[in-house]
């Protein structure tokens, strides 16, 4: 069964994986000082969306997405990384870029630029999906060639508490009893609950 991952407990908002943690910028303050001092290394005019703080070589990267609030797997664009000894050194986006997955991580919820709990039933519903390649689902090109056409099949269909509740213009309570009494096709992947809309 599929779990949702958790935002970081050390700093309550954050995807961390690799050793490392990645912010929204609305949300860069919450980061060591070394992030905030590598801030005042960035050449003017840089544009960035995410900030990935490496735990172990204190380097801070600063990330352009363009697409962070439209795109649900947004894009990662141009870097501008900071040493812990302040060298900047800028990185251009690759043709085949890398993709956010989860990003409703790196902000809370009440984050305004997307709907986070929409963000957060794409991830179950494609944490569902057997036999993914977990290894290359990181890049754009195979994302969009292997796991869309079978997200399709699925998205759109399964709805949150929070969609459902809004959809049948119920109370959570209610959707609850709803469930709770068979009247509401359901299925349950972790802590979540997801309901079949159509039905």
């Amino acid at each position: 069964m599929a779990m949702l991952p958790k935002r970081s407990r050390k700093f309550v908002v954050g995807k961390e994986i690799g050793g490392a943690i990645y912010v929204h910028r609305e949300y860069e303050s919450i980061l060591p000082a070394e992030a905030i001092e590598a801030k005042k290394q960035l050449p003017n005019g840089t544009q960035y969306t995410v900030v990935k703080f490496a735990f172990a070589s204190k380097a801070t990267s600063f990330i352009h997405s363009a697409d962070f609030d439209s795109a649900d797997e947004p894009t990662v664009g141009n870097i501008v990384l900071v040493s812990a000894a302040g060298e900047v050194r800028q990185l251009k986006a690759q043709r085949d870029p890398f993709i956010y997955h989860h990003k409703w991580l790196f902000v809370m919820d009440d984050y305004t630029g997307f709907d986070v709990d929409k963000s957060k039933t794409r991830s179950i519903c494609w944490l569902g999906l057997l036999n993914l390649d977990m290894k290359r689902i990181g890049r754009r090109s195979f994302w969009t060639s292997n796991v869309l056409p079978r997200l399709s099949e699925v998205s759109g269909v399964w709805l949150s508490s929070t969609e459902m509740a809004r959809k049948l213009r119920v109370t959570s309570c209610e959707l609850s009893h709803l469930r709770t009494n068979g009247e509401l096709p359901y299925k349950k992947i972790g802590n979540a609950y997801l309901y079949h809309f159509q039905e």
